[in-house]
């Protein structure tokens, strides 16, 4: 048996194109030029790793070398010579009833890791990252969009004052964890009439979104729901989770690269835009409580919700990154009944 590869000698780290050669259950190492980088060692002395995917594996030597083969089935042809049709793993790869039982525990680990467990070691990480980091998040953030997504506002600056004046019971009635920065921008060419939350504390309000809304209580609103954004870390806690549904795709796929990357992907979007919806649904509510404490009512919230999402595609359906705007109105009603209107 030959199987093609590299060899490290465990001295540095340097790798040498070579031959690992199977003969008399014995391996050794011959380099490409012929020269034996490695003398025959007994099969039952070499450890092999197991087998992930189709990711390269590691035969270890006792002497500390080891040989990086990519390729699997001699790897595996070499594994169940060496130890035949004996040892747990193989007992337990033969019966299907294990095979069953072992492919359910995997799916009931990675649905308890995706539906609860990523949201909630998420959650804790954000919570205790620096402000620091935050802050320097929210400048590169920043700077990204205002080089490709947004340009200097338009409204003059006696506008921007007044709308500024006119949001100041809002940062006076939430808490100031971090504290809040208003800016405004033109994104006319871009992402039209939005407000978006930065990680460390700063809303962008865009100058469609002001001449769309119709009174200043609309923008209030929207204030309102970014703020939810930030007091709750949205976007931190979705980065790190899809840092964490990268790494479980990984451990469960064991090959992220190529064809593969293509499937994983797919239940990542799926997921991350099902924790996108639920971090609109916070940020819903807690604008709905600040509005209350406000003395505003929430048929402000739902108007420009409503006008928001005529020049929008709601086709997208299950594949939004918010839930649908009815949906949002009718909670947004339903769960403030009793306050002014």
């Amino acid at each position: 048996m030959r199987l093609e590869g590299r060899f490290f000698d465990g001295k540095s780290s340097r790798s040498h194109r070579a031959s690992l050669l199977v003969e008399n259950g014995h391996a050794r190492i011959e380099a490409q030029s012929g020269e034996d980088l490695l003398a025959p060692v007994a099969l039952k002395c070499i450890d092999i790793a197991s087998r992930v995917g189709n990711t390269p594996r590691f035969l270890r030597f006792p002497d500390g070398a080891s040989f990086e083969t990519e390729d699997n089935d001699a790897v595996d042809q070499l594994a169940a010579h060496r130890a035949p049709a004996s040892g747990l793993v193989h007992r337990l790869e033969s019966k299907l009833r294990y095979v069953l039982v072992g492919l359910a525990l995997t799916v009931a680990f990675v649905w308890g890791s995706v539906q609860w467990g990523v949201p909630a070691l998420a959650k804790v990480a954000a919570f205790a990252l620096p402000a620091e980091v935050n802050s320097h998040a929210d400048r590169m953030v920043l700077d990204i969009l205002d080089r490709h997504a947004f340009k200097a506002s338009r409204l003059p600056e006696e506008e921007q004052q007044r709308l500024l004046a006119a949001f100041a019971p809002l940062l006076t009635a939430v808490p100031q964890d971090p504290p809040v920065r208003i800016l405004f921008r033109d994104a006319t060419d871009t992402i039209g009439a939005n407000a978006l939350a930065l990680p460390a504390g700063t809303i962008v309000v865009t100058d469609q979104l002001v001449h769309l809304a119709r009174h200043d209580d609309e923008i209030v609103a929207v204030l309102a729901h970014e703020i939810g954004h930030i007091r709750y870390r949205h976007a931190m806690r979705g980065s790190i989770q899809a840092s964490f549904m990268g790494l479980i795709a990984t451990l469960v796929v064991g090959d992220v690269s190529s064809v593969s990357s293509a499937i994983t992907a797919l239940p990542l979007m799926l997921t991350e835009l099902g924790y996108s919806r639920d971090f609109e649904r916070e940020a819903d509510q807690h604008a709905v409580d600040v509005l209350h404490r406000l003395g505003i009512g929430p048929q402000r919230f739902a108007d420009i919700l409503q006008r928001l999402d005529r020049s929008k595609d709601e086709k997208a359906g299950y594949l939004s990154t918010h839930p649908s705007t009815p949906e949002r109105v009718q909670a947004i009603l339903s769960g403030s009944s009793g306050m002014n209107r």
